[in-house]
């Protein structure tokens, strides 16, 4: 089993790894004009991603691998001793600090009970949950670790229940259910407001670009949730075309595609991740 954990945390990285060089550019007529090559890896056009380059990771992928490491070294996941780790390592950080992380970081030299998250509605801290597989021997353990771990920075009621959906997704897919399956199964025990979120994304037969767009591009979970539910409907088990596509869509592409990478992989084995884009990370897992 933990071979295959690794591989969705692979997958997530090798997500936003490759939505690196789309990040952040709303406007797929600016990004189907441009100079990406959408079949590789590559630099960002978007000035807030400088100085990476080509293989490296937007600041989501980079916290994906600060919590991967602190769980590799502790071999268990305490929400105060990772939190204290992570200050460490954003003390340093040279990436763009997103609001959460800045919220966040206040709130913890201001001395405020630990989890001290942002109020931050942004969906991307779900994709960065999958290193909790490793720590989590059971469902409501992961669920747990995933609640605490998403509130250590995104302390929003609408955050963590859109996190705790797809982690009860994720790990409905371990466990042999097929994506579809799990989507359907888990969506009966949550809010109005969710259930709405994933029939607009599995009701939705536009093409990528459009839907996406509809929906929301941007940062927030209401429209990225979609997007990602659209995402996971549409392509099955091709990880290539669903990432070029969500790519070509703009906006938040990063966070939108690390949760449609883990589900997949989890669903269909390492496989279908491109071997030529782990070649280009510059990060070997």
């Amino acid at each position: 089993m933990n071979n295959k954990i690794t591989d969705i945390v692979l997958a997530s990285l090798v997500a936003d790894s490759y939505s690196l060089g789309a990040h952040w550019i709303y406007s797929p007529e600016e990004l189907q004009n441009s100079n990406l090559d959408w079949d590789n890896l590559n630099a960002p056009l978007a000035s807030w991603h400088n100085p990476k380059q080509k293989g490296d990771f937007t600041h989501y992928g980079d916290q994906t691998v600060c919590l991967y490491e602190f769980i590799k070294k502790s071999n268990k996941f305490d929400a105060t001793n990772y939190i204290r780790s992570w200050k460490i390592f954003m003390d340093t950080y040279s990436g763009y600090k997103d609001g959460s992380t800045t919220e966040t970081i206040k709130n913890l030299i201001n001395n405020l009970n630990i989890p001290c998250g942002s109020l931050s509605h942004d969906l991307s801290i779900i994709g960065r949950i999958s290193p909790l597989l490793l720590v989590s021997k059971d469902e409501p353990t992961f669920l747990r670790n995933v609640n605490e771990f998403v509130s250590l920075t995104h302390d929003s009621e609408e955050v963590l229940e859109a996190a705790d959906f797809f982690a009860k997704v994720l790990w409905g897919v371990l466990q042999g259910e097929s994506v579809m399956q799990s989507i359907t199964n888990a969506k009966v025990i949550y809010s109005a407001r969710l259930q709405n979120y994933v029939k607009s994304g599995l009701t939705n037969e536009k093409d990528s670009i459009e839907a996406i767009n509809e929906f929301g591009p941007a940062c927030s979970t209401n429209g990225g949730f979609q997007g990602a539910i659209y995402l996971l409907n549409k392509y099955g088990k091709d990880f290539e075309t669903a990432l070029i596509q969500n790519a070509k869509a703009g906006g938040d592409s990063s966070a939108r595609g690390m949760i449609v990478a883990m589900i997949m992989v989890a669903a269909y084995g390492n496989d279908i991740i491109p071997q030529k884009w782990v070649n280009q990370m510059k990060y070997e897992i």
